[in-house]
């Protein structure tokens, strides 16, 4: 396996301006940040599909290593899914399916931590573009990292998407209803 990245410092504060999206920190020591930081087409408002494309930031620190990749994974309607998806952990019902995406990018799933019902158990399974550059290069299939966070820090994070969602709305219907 090629040598990866050290884990790196814990938070780096939002710049002015800066969407925030959802900023998870695992009592083990695992971090995930997931940004809305703009459309992938934003002269494009009337293709369905296209129009509503956004390039999400991601960055994870993990017992594997750090990474930051800039990506189009996820639409304006799934980005507002996840938003769900978060309230419906942060209130004590993680859901029985994981979220998936149009892109097979992500998958995250989440069960209640045994033992202490303010703490959630969170598994984001990362695949092809959103692996990290030494993981895609010696191939294999997901990478996961897990999370034990708290229900606050889950309806903090659902609650920052949706200002992302706010400086970058759904433009036109959502093909897939």
């Amino acid at each position: 396996m090629p040598p990866h990245p050290p884990a790196g410092p814990a938070r780096r504060p939002a710049a002015v301006g800066q969407t925030r999206g959802v900023q998870l920190a695992g009592l083990e020591g695992n971090e995930l940040e997931l940004r809305v930081v703009g459309y992938q087409f934003p002269d494009d408002d009337v293709d369905p599909w296209d129009s509503n494309w956004l390039l999400v930031s991601l960055r994870v620190v993990s017992q594997a290593g750090t990474w930051e990749v800039v990506d189009p994974c996820l639409t304006t309607w799934e980005a507002k899914h996840l938003v769900r998806w978060l309230v419906n952990a942060a209130a004590r019902d993680p859901g029985a399916s994981p979220v998936t995406f149009s892109e097979p990018n992500l998958v995250v799933s989440a069960g209640p931590k045994p033992g202490d019902p303010n703490r959630v158990l969170l598994r984001a399974a990362f695949q092809l573009e959103l692996r990290p550059p030494w993981a895609r290069a010696s191939g294999g299939s997901e990478l996961v990292v897990e999370l034990d966070v708290g229900r606050a820090a889950l309806a903090r994070a659902a609650a920052s998407l949706l200002g992302d969602l706010v400086r970058f709305p759904q433009r036109g219907d959502d093909p897939t209803l």
